[in-house]
């Protein structure tokens, strides 16, 4: 009888798993392409995911912790997926809602054992979440619409488009739109990113591609042939079975997340620089306000900034709006 899977480590375990640490990665491949081993590993065995030879090893959702440049990192090994998952085949539904609330999804493909790599899976992987609504290594597209009482469907735009009038008129009034005030503030804006836009329900999140198995490469690809054929260079080679490549991936992962590490330094008293607080590329000080208690937020009165971000050394800033970046040093001084 085949024993469904568990976890004691890295927040529960299931489809409902709470959602910890500093940012949250899910591994999406099609079964036995070595995601539980691949967790075990970059885990350093913080997880109890089982790991066998056949298909369908994990059954739920296994969650593990990865410690990498600072940063907590929980990871989700969720069950192969198949043809189908997006229509709720195989249990399809529960994993790509698992993956919709990852910061980023990582594609496991392998290499076969003929020597070639399957990138067949990778392309039917992506077409899966795509069918669900998530959009890997998109943006949203930049596009306001305004609902009107009348005046039907007007359209102004930035850049040359693909679209003209009479087809965003057409589109809009399928979408439900008899009046509203359409712009698009970016080029050649598609009808499916109109569509996207206005079901509101799109998730944008960005893929990693882990090539596992590269113990049985035979055939020489080059890396500009493997770019090429993904359509990026986010990828990496690897070989779960014989410990490669492993602590290449983990800093991969940090980069791909872009987390930045901010310091500490309580007013009169000695920067922290053992235990930074980790944000996302972007946030501001309001943000790492947040992050330490909602009352700093209300009660801010100004930070002073060591760093990257300040122009000169101790710099102040009275709003709240100012962008951090990775090794800022930071004192906020409260309201008494």
């Amino acid at each position: 009888m085949l024993k469904i899977a568990s976890s004691k480590k890295g927040g529960g375990s299931g489809f409902g798993v709470k959602k910890t640490g500093d940012a949250q990665v899910a591994f999406i491949g099609f079964p036995s392409v070595g995601k539980s081993s691949l967790l075990n590993l970059l885990t350093r065995g913080n997880t109890n995911s089982k790991v066998a030879s056949y298909d369908f090893t994990t059954l739920q959702a296994i969650p593990g912790m990865m410690k990498i440049e600072d940063a907590q990192i929980q990871l989700i090994d969720l069950p192969g997926i198949i043809l189908g998952a997006a229509a709720g085949k195989g249990r399809g539904r529960e994993i790509i809602a698992a993956a919709r609330n990852a910061d980023l999804i990582l594609i496991l493909i392998a290499f076969q054992y003929n020597g070639k790599i399957d990138f067949e899976h990778l392309f039917q992987i992506r077409k899966e979440l795509y069918d669900a609504g998530i959009r890997l290594n998109q943006k949203p597209p930049r596009i306001q619409i305004k609902p009107r009482t009348r005046g039907g469907i007007g359209f102004t735009y930035n850049g040359k488009q693909i679209m003209d009038q009479d087809e965003v008129k057409a589109l809009m009034n399928e979408l439900g739109y008899s009046n509203a005030a359409v712009y698009f503030f970016e080029p050649n804006i598609t009808a499916d990113q109109l569509i996207d836009h206005v079901l509101g329900n799109r998730k944008y999140i960005s893929e990693f591609v882990v090539i596992n198995k590269s113990d049985l490469e035979q055939h020489e690809y080059t890396n500009e042939q493997i770019s090429e054929i993904i359509g990026h260079n986010n990828w990496i080679k690897i070989s779960a079975l014989n410990n490669q490549h492993i602590d290449d991936l983990r800093h991969q992962i940090f980069l791909q997340l872009h987390l930045i590490r901010v310091y500490l330094k309580p007013p009169g008293k000695e920067v922290d620089k053992d235990e930074p607080i980790i944000l996302k590329e972007g946030d501001s000080i309001e943000r790492l306000c947040i992050k330490l208690h909602k009352t700093f937020v209300q009660n801010y009165r100004y930070a002073l900034i060591w760093g990257p971000s300040a122009k000169h050394p101790g710099q102040k800033f009275n709003s709240m709006e100012h962008i951090l970046k990775d090794g800022d040093i930071v004192s906020i001084y409260l309201k008494r």
